[in-house]
């Protein structure tokens, strides 16, 4: 994976000038820290320079990337004049729970739908999704979750209510500007090496981050580092088709249309494991192994999962000593705390 990075700055003012256009709610923070981890590297013989995206640190309890994505979702909500979001997710799903925080503190209503049982004590996100308030439908299985949003989403409406239907991660060509807008953070802090780096390793489920990251890198001048996708869960041709589709409409709306970009996308579910949110050997060492050299923590669903690709990465020698990768920690450290095993 040899890829040296281009010079930082936008490359097209008018495609610049677009993004700039979007509207967008404040949620996150000015800049969340690029930080250098030279106590990782060196219990990593062979590493490339290691640095990280402290998205856990954002505002909403680790907000993380789900965050950044409702910047753009609540400023469209608002614009359509909306009275209540409604999204789907897992019992423990950060986006359920950060879009019923974020949801509260813009004066709007949340209902969520979410596969899984009711707990009567219940951790974790689920706990905090019930200490908001929030209106909870249930269904067995992740197939039945959009089937059920629909029929929810007109019961809302006969009710007198506005819904604004935020897609699973908030991972369409809306949300995704969110991590667009992160690539442009990387800009301006002065952490970032010049030139860039050589490649980003960030978990990558429903596609929404990678697409920002993908569309971000080409509006900011970073064409040649290679966006590692990691597949906490689904198939990688399954995620490939998720950051396609939402990276269209985003490069049309930027006017940056790329025809074959689909193949030079990288996502990589050989650490997936088991299931979804059930740890493997290698995402167990990558939580003890940043916490005791960095004293960061990482999920145990979708982060420790990525970086135990990027170790396995720099044991297998696909990064080189000189070359400096950017591990994104997109937050959920919530999950840390619902009881199950890490």
């Amino acid at each position: 994976m040899s890829h040296r990075p281009t010079g930082r700055g936008p490359r097209d003012a008018k495609a610049l000038a677009s993004f700039k256009a979007l509207p967008r709610v404040p949620l996150v923070s000015p800049a969340t820290p690029v930080e250098r981890c030279e106590r990782l590297r060196a219990a990593l013989p062979g590493s490339p320079e290691i640095y990280i995206k402290r998205d856990d640190v954002q505002p909403f309890l680790c907000g993380g990337n789900k965050l950044r994505k409702l910047e753009f979702v609540m400023a469209d909500a608002r614009a359509r004049g909306a009275t209540t979001v409604l999204t789907t997710g897992g019992t423990r799903s950060n986006h359920a729970r950060i879009t019923a925080m974020v949801a509260r503190r813009l004066g709007l209503g949340c209902a969520l739908v979410l596969n899984g049982e009711d707990q009567p004590s219940p951790r974790g996100n689920f706990l905090l999704d019930r200490l908001i308030g929030t209106e909870v439908h249930f269904v067995a299985g992740r197939a039945e979750r959009e089937p059920r949003a629909r029929e929810l989403a007109a019961e809302l409406e006969r009710r007198g209510e506005r819904v604004y239907v935020v897609p699973l991660g908030a991972s369409d060509a809306v949300g995704s500007f969110g991590l667009v807008a992160a690539v442009e953070e990387l800009v301006r802090t002065s952490a970032c090496p010049a030139g860039g780096f050589d490649a980003i390793v960030v978990s990558s489920s429903s596609g929404g981050t990678q697409a920002g990251l993908e569309v971000g890198k080409r509006l900011f001048g970073f064409d040649r580092t290679l966006v590692v996708g990691v597949s906490p869960d689904n198939p990688a041709a399954e995620i490939k088709g998720s950051v396609a589709r939402a990276m269209t409409p985003m490069l049309a709306a930027l006017g940056l249309d790329e025809p074959g970009f689909e193949d030079g996308l990288t996502v990589d579910d050989a650490y997936a494991g088991e299931a979804y949110g059930v740890p493997t050997e290698g995402s167990r060492e990558a939580c003890r192994l940043w916490a005791e050299t960095e004293g960061i923590l990482l999920d145990p669903v979708y982060t420790a999962k990525a970086s135990a690709a990027l170790f396995d990465y720099v044991r297998k020698g696909v990064f080189k000593p000189s070359q400096r990768v950017l591990f994104w920690h997109t937050g959920g450290l919530v999950n840390l705390f619902d009881g199950q095993e890490a």
